[in-house]
């Protein structure tokens, strides 16, 4: 049956970190595709799980759909990446993000996540952001470093990337509320 399957992958995303491009499990052997997350039944260790599930593409992902948020008191518009291969490739062989840009990654449940730059030749800011909708701290990703950078809390639901410095420039801090136009990002994704 395609439902368990389907909860089972979702439940173990929860287990490995998400990507910009991709998830890199913790300590588990270096994977041979790019930007590759990987997910197993829940009883399976990580290491164990490294060839179940792997998703990859060796080329940019299509714009995807957009949705206006609301960043504090700023707009901008935010692809979104909901698909386990479209939270994978996230920037991966794009050209670039211009000022205007982000996307926005949505993890199907809140979680410490790792972020890195495989494949993706532009540096970028994160905002790590819990459940609520609050950004609880921005990093700075650098082109071409696979170093993960991991989130400081382990209540991440959602990661919003822009070009580097756009938080900066708009005042945008860890506490600030991110929202659609009309409701928060939980009822935006139907978390309740």
């Amino acid at each position: 049956m395609r439902t368990p399957c389907l909860l089972a992958l979702f439940a173990i995303l929860g287990t490995f970190t998400a990507g910009c491009d991709g998830s890199k499990p913790p300590q588990a052997p270096a994977a041979k595709a790019p930007a590759a997350p990987v997910a197993a039944a829940p009883a399976e260790s990580p290491k164990s799980a490294t060839n179940v599930v792997q998703f990859h593409l060796n080329r940019a992902l299509p714009k995807l759909p957009t949705l206006r948020l609301w960043v504090g008191p700023k707009e901008i518009d935010a692809e979104m990446c909901l698909t386990l291969q479209q939270i994978a490739t996230g920037l991966m062989f794009r050209p670039g993000i211009a000022d205007g840009e982000s996307m926005l990654f949505v993890l199907p449940q809140p979680q410490q996540t790792h972020f890195y730059m495989r494949n993706v030749t532009f540096d970028i800011d994160a905002a790590y952001i819990d459940p609520e909708g609050v950004i609880q701290e921005v990093v700075r990703l650098k082109k071409l470093d696979e170093t993960p950078v991991p989130s400081k809390s382990d209540n991440i639901q959602f990661v919003l990337e822009t070009a580097p410095g756009w938080f900066e420039r708009n005042g945008i801090k860890p506490g600030t509320l991110i929202r659609s136009t009309k409701r928060s990002l939980r009822e935006e994704f139907g978390f309740n």
